[in-house]
């Protein structure tokens, strides 16, 4: 990469972190009454869009040791949102999934994120959310690297 153009990238990624951090505490602070930590919640979430999922999975996914996944799952499972049983493939193995009720907070936790982002994006002149809106592929790109390398 040419200089000037590790200039650009090293200038739009200073500006583009603070934007992104901002945008997720923004938004989480809109819904105080689900009391999940980020964690917590980034696995009820896997849990609600995946099905069930071996711990190890979930530990590894996540980033953290065994011992914290079974913690954050035993947290979960005492608030009623998630549930552990052997895996009937290898009994050996601990199957988390969401309960109906882990199902309904993640639910309802996305409709209150989105209706809180709706309202602030209808206040935006229609450049903005069209500009907004062109950009979402690049980020989605952005985004998908970075998963790809995890998995």
């Amino acid at each position: 990469m040419a200089g000037e153009d590790r200039d650009e990238v090293a200038e739009l990624a200073h500006r583009l972190r603070p934007l992104v951090f901002q945008l997720y505490y923004v938004v989480r602070r809109q819904t105080p009454q689900y009391q999940l930590t980020l964690t917590q919640g980034s696995v009820l979430a896997t849990l609600v869009q995946f099905g069930p999922q071996r711990m190890s999975v979930l530990a590894e996914r996540e980033r953290v040791r065994m011992p914290s996944m079974t913690d954050v799952v035993a947290r979960l499972e005492r608030l009623g949102l998630a549930r552990r049983e052997p895996d009937p493939a290898d009994r050996r193995a601990v199957l988390a999934s969401a309960t109906d009720e882990g199902c309904r907070l993640i639910a309802d936790l996305i409709e209150a994120r989105e209706e809180f982002l709706r309202a602030r994006l209808a206040r935006l002149p229609g450049a903005d959310r069209d500009a907004i809106a062109a950009a979402l592929p690049a980020l989605g790109r952005l985004l998908t690297e970075e998963e790809g390398a995890r998995d």
